[in-house]
């Protein structure tokens, strides 16, 4: 399938993980029973799995002067992913994050953000932008990059999917400026805290008014198991989940995030590119790390005709 131009724009990290029967408690030791590291990264997972069903992708992001950058690049070229615009800051490390899993498949991530938390509009990035038809934003860079890069996309007639995570209360204006917006339940739950009315009910019609009333005119909130909630202006869609039998969670919502954005790369409505995303995210969660789990286009197809296999 042809796809228009995605552009990836945010962090890259170098990922440490930890699998381990429970996630320690505070003061408590445990002994790990595996370690491993690869690439990570929300703006890299998401240019990941958009990368690996077909889509032509390119990732503007912050490393340092290290290995760790070396490490990156290399990642990205073979996957194919466009590398020509990643930035050097010559006094941050690239960033880490360090990720214990615990034997249901679920996690807890601590990221060190390094030279990613140094990110900023610039001319490359701006070129970038420029180009692209589908432009993705996460918030593990500062916020006013990722507002400045929504902005500049919107001017360019890009779609901006916004992934409101990890959250960070943000300008109306970015919402207005973003196609789509991306949300867990937790991170719904500190957007109400912050932005929604005292009182505001929890059903999801008003829930859907409220974050309309907030500038938001599409929103995507996953709900794991339990699916996930288009809003849009035909008011709410439920869209189930594919259940399976989660073996690590890490990096599922970057592939959904990732596959929403490639879905509208080639043409698909939202709603059919969130039934995608939720695919991608259900067989991610059936292997362990995040952009290793994430699978090709052949592989989900396969998966997909054998009945979704837990």
């Amino acid at each position: 399938m042809r796809t228009g131009r995605i552009l990836s724009v945010g962090s890259v990290n170098i990922d440490h993980c930890l699998g381990m029967p429970a996630i320690p408690k505070p003061g408590e030791t445990v002994l790990a029973e595996s370690v491993s590291t690869c690439v990570g990264g929300k703006s890299f997972n998401q240019a990941a799995a958009a990368r690996l069903l077909g889509g032509d992708v390119e990732l503007v992001a912050m490393v340092g002067e290290d290995d760790a950058a070396r490490t990156v690049k290399d990642e990205l070229r073979e996957l194919g992913i466009g590398s020509e615009r990643i930035l050097v800051h010559r006094e941050e490390s690239t960033g880490s994050a360090f990720i214990s899993v615990d034997g249901s498949g679920e996690n807890s991530i601590v990221v060190v953000p390094g030279a990613n938390a140094k990110m900023a509009a610039c001319g490359e990035a701006d070129a970038a932008v420029a180009e692209a038809d589908v432009v993705l934003l996460a918030c593990e860079i500062p916020v006013d990059a990722v507002a400045a890069f929504a902005r500049r996309a919107a001017m360019t007639g890009a779609k901006v999917v916004l992934n409101l995570s990890p959250y960070r209360p943000v300008a109306e204006e970015l919402f207005r400026d973003s196609f789509v917006v991306i949300v867990n339940d937790h991170e719904l739950a500190r957007l109400r805290s912050d932005a929604m009315p005292p009182g505001t009910a929890e059903d999801d019609a008003e829930t859907a008014a409220a974050l309309r009333h907030m500038g938001i005119r599409r929103a995507i909130v996953t709900r794991g198991s339990r699916g996930s909630m288009l809003v849009d202006a035909d008011g709410c869609t439920s869209i189930p989940a594919v259940q399976v039998n989660a073996a690590d969670t890490t990096g599922c919502g970057d592939a959904f995030a990732g596959t929403v954005g490639y879905g509208l790369a080639c043409g698909l409505d939202l709603a059919a590119a969130v039934r995608l995303g939720s695919e991608v995210g259900a067989f991610a969660a059936t292997r362990p790390g995040a952009r290793p789990s994430y699978p090709t286009m052949s592989q989900l197809e396969a998966w997909r005709k054998s009945g979704y296999p837990r």
